[in-house]
């Protein structure tokens, strides 16, 4: 996780509704918040705030694709172009599904698993917070 994602990071969170980010990646953990009007705070051990986040988001089932970050998605790379996937299409793990767009970041989703798209359960446009389901994949 090099700095210059972790300033995104900081960015997101920032203009998001979101009051705090926690994000794993390579054995390495960040937890971002935003500073509350509160004059007081309440500590909270490592081990609960690790708890906590894991049940805040939505993990990904044997079918369902969750996003990863806030923002806008996007079924397709550009306004009037074909979707990337639609119903019944088989995937390889790694083709991208979509986008979605943060901080004027635009981030690709990916399968991660080979199968076929039985759901896309987000409008084109739509917002999305971590954990929301984007794609149904059925495993092949």
């Amino acid at each position: 996780m090099d700095f210059a994602l972790i300033e995104r990071l900081m960015r997101m969170l920032e203009s998001s509704s979101l009051s705090e980010l926690d994000v794993s990646e390579a054995g390495l953990r960040v937890r971002l918040a935003k500073q509350t009007s509160d004059a007081t705070t309440n500590m909270v051990s490592p081990a609960e705030t690790l708890e906590q986040a894991a049940n805040d988001v939505a993990p990904s089932t044997d079918q369902t694709l969750c996003a990863g970050i806030a923002g806008t998605f996007y079924r397709s790379p550009a306004p009037g172009a074909d979707p990337f996937v639609t119903i019944g299409q088989n995937v390889r793990e790694g083709d991208q599904l979509a986008i979605i767009e943060a901080m004027k970041m635009l981030n690709p989703v990916e399968a991660d698993r080979d199968g076929t798209i039985v759901a896309i359960r987000v409008e084109d446009g739509g917002s999305v917070e971590p954990g929301t389901q984007l794609f149904d994949i059925e495993p092949d």
